[in-house]
């Protein structure tokens, strides 16, 4: 599908990127204002029921509801943060550089990688919670290499630590709970919290964040008959939302380096985001029907 046009105005703010990199971050604009939409329409159909089981949990006494949810999120958390530490290399395995000229236009999400957390968390919500202990690690490290294979496609060297880092990042981006309106300005206030941290608590934060994302996903699970199937949607959207953030982190990473005008590009793409949102909204206004109007039975029959 071809790309729509730069709106005018903005074009006129970006004037300090060149014509290619006003694409790319349009580009990126695009991806953020339209990352949720998979997820909103997953967490329209299994919120509800997340939320009653939680409800269920809670009623069965304060002090055992309150310590068995506690667990479970932070059970979450630990094996994410163990899988963080030890798979960034296994992650990055077999992964060469590629060169400037054999890069793609736009850094590719591997539908591969989607697919396979699919079915992962399809088997695990077959099984039931015993499945998790596969699950978690597997999908964890899965999307790992998704980033990083959008990190290597991007120009980044997998073998800094700054790419290391930037790849924690995005798993520290948590998931896409915050209102549509709010995702961008959480991309920056999440960047600015971490950037000066040490990988160590980098770890931690991105494990919190992400063993919470976790943690609702097998509460969903759980629902009876229904938890292979949440399983693989759940995780196949939760992998499309972290390529897509990855495009849109490294895309930024990228310019910022060549520019050096962090705030000019964060002022730059809020707009281009905003009118990517605008143009979503006026498309699905001109999508919705017309009303039909119904003549009188005296009109029809006087016709």
């Amino acid at each position: 599908m071809r790309q729509p046009a730069i709106p005018e105005h903005i074009v006129q703010s970006a004037s300090f990127l060149t014509p290619q990199e006003r694409e790319r971050l349009w580009h990126a604009a695009i991806v953020m204002a339209d990352s949720r939409g998979l997820l909103l329409r997953l967490t329209a159909v299994f919120g509800r029921r997340i939320d009653r089981l939680r409800t269920s949990i809670s009623r069965t006494g304060e002090r055992l509801g309150g310590s068995a949810w506690t667990s479970l999120v932070q059970r979450a958390a630990d094996m994410v943060e163990d899988t963080l530490w030890s798979s960034y290399n296994y992650a990055t395995f077999g992964l060469e550089a590629v060169p400037e000229f054999a890069r793609p236009k736009q850094p590719r999400a591997s539908r591969l990688h989607r697919l396979a957390t699919a079915a992962s968390g399809a088997a695990s919500g077959f099984v039931g919670f015993p499945g998790v202990v596969f699950d978690i690690p597997f999908t964890t490290m899965t999307i790992l290499r998704s980033i990083a294979e959008v990190a290597r496609d991007s120009g980044e060297d997998l073998s800094a630590e700054d790419t290391r880092r930037a790849c924690l990042e995005v798993l520290a981006f948590g998931g896409p709970d915050n209102a549509d309106d709010d995702t961008e300005l959480g991309y920056w206030a999440t960047r600015l919290g971490v950037n000066h941290l040490t990988i160590n608590v980098l770890i931690k934060s991105a494990a919190g964040r992400f063993g919470m994302v976790i943690s609702d996903k097998i509460m969903a699970q759980a629902v009876p008959v229904a938890g292979a199937i949440t399983g693989g949607l759940l995780n196949y959207a939760f992998t499309e939302y972290y390529q897509k953030m990855a495009q849109v982190h490294f895309c930024l990473r990228a310019l910022e380096r060549r520019t050096g005008e962090t705030l000019a590009l964060q002022q730059c793409f809020g707009q281009m985001v905003q009118a990517a949102r605008d143009r979503r909204r006026v498309g699905r206004r001109e999508q919705t029907p017309a009303a039909v109007k119904y003549l009188p039975r005296e009109e029809l029959m006087r016709s």
